[in-house]
């Protein structure tokens, strides 16, 4: 049986992620593709046994010895001066006087990058990309495992890490919730690289995915709702109960969520071009943000603003010249649209990028366009919207 290697199987794997579609139904395209992806948490299981057991493809020879460990984490430097900028980006860099609020981390980015200059390796599975508030591209080595679902970097230089970690590599088994050696592991490395906590979070036959994360605790998505687990016990308290916040069956719901200042937000599979705002203390609606009127058929991505009080969303929108993807903040107050971007993929009809964003202070959100597992070296673009 032909042997399959890793490299290829990611590359595989982010391709057909990336895959746009049928673009005549494009609200269901991006849906069902966010929709596999909620599962990821739901179905590791299965994906660890289809990938190492071979379910119904023939790849049960892909490994027969356990994967060597990665290397400890680390930060690398810069990968350039200067961006290959995108269409709201500003005419020249500017340095950063402090660290940004939020890290900006390219999801799901594989493949080599660059802004200007030295090109970087990103793997999903091993190094992580941020986009600096000077425009510079580092990355991250992450440590534990193969499968990283979720990488949260502090603001004094710490990484929380989250993802499934097969620890029966090639062996074949039942596939299902309760599939027997797979671990969820939650990683903490401090700026230098050391590991200081490498804890398994599982609970036979429930999912569990990271939210975001503090220097005492990281936020947990369970079928309960949003749980607090503190970093150093391991205790967990439930703050927000999936009744409360409208998800039903959370991971068949979730589209996209983000916690800041005590306030959740969450955009749900039936109705995702209407974030919602929660409450963390008491669980109660906050407010209902509909992007509908703009013509709204899929949410690429949103983060709350660091005091809580703007939302910053990435979505997609029927144009009279056809889809078009812009950024907007929003204030949860009172609803209104502070500003807005034109068309960020302009220029980019025949691709498929993906777009990131995160708050650089209270004010300005910060975005990064980049393709998924394209071949050779691609560029980052980048813009910014700011708020008065």
């Amino acid at each position: 049986m032909a042997r399959i290697s890793e490299d290829v199987a990611e590359a595989v794997r982010t391709a057909a992620n990336a895959a746009r579609g049928y673009p005549g139904d494009l609200a269901d395209v991006h849906r069902r593709a966010r929709r596999r992806r909620n599962r990821q948490a739901v179905l590791s299981a299965a994906a660890v046994v289809a990938v190492l057991a071979g379910a119904g493809v023939g790849v049960a020879s892909q490994r027969q010895q356990a994967a060597p460990a990665l290397p400890p984490a680390a930060t690398d430097p810069p990968a350039a001066a200067a961006p290959s900028v995108g269409p709201s980006a500003p005419s020249s860099p500017v340095p950063a006087a402090r660290e940004p609020a939020q890290h900006l981390i390219l999801r799901d980015a594989a493949g080599s990058y660059r802004t200007e200059g030295r090109a970087v390796e990103l793997g999903i599975g091993s190094r992580v990309g941020e986009l600096r508030p000077d425009w510079t591209l580092v990355t991250h080595r992450v440590v534990g495992s193969r499968n990283w679902e979720r990488l949260v970097v502090l603001p004094d230089g710490s990484r929380v890490a989250f993802g499934s970690h097969d620890t029966e590599p090639g062996a074949r088994r039942t596939d299902g919730p309760d599939v027997s050696g797979l671990e969820y592991r939650l990683v903490v490395t401090g700026r230098d690289g050391a590991v200081r906590i490498q804890r398994d979070v599982r609970r036979p036959g429930e999912p569990a995915m990271l939210l975001t994360a503090t220097a005492t605790t990281a936020y947990l998505w369970r079928p309960a709702g949003l749980v607090s687990h503190d970093l150093e016990t391991g205790t967990e308290r439930t703050v927000v109960r999936r009744e409360s916040a409208g998800l039903g069956e959370v991971f068949g719901s979730l589209r996209f969520a983000d916690l800041s200042q005590g306030r959740l937000v969450v955009s749900r599979m039936p109705d995702e071009c209407v974030p919602r705002v929660y409450d963390v203390a008491t669980g109660r609606l906050v407010a209902e943000l509909p992007l509908t009127g703009a013509g709204c058929v899929a949410v690429t991505d949103m983060r709350l603003s660091p005091d809580g009080a703007t939302l910053g969303v990435v979505y997609e929108h029927s144009g009279a010249t056809g889809p078009q993807t812009r950024a907007v903040l929003i204030r949860v107050a009172d609803r209104r649209e502070l500003i807005g971007s034109e068309d960020l993929l302009a220029d980019r009809a025949k691709t498929s990028p993906a777009i990131s964003v995160a708050w650089e202070d209270d004010h300005t959100l910060r975005g990064a366009i980049y393709p998924l597992g394209a071949a050779g070296v691609s560029g980052v673009d980048a813009f910014s919207l700011t708020r008065d």
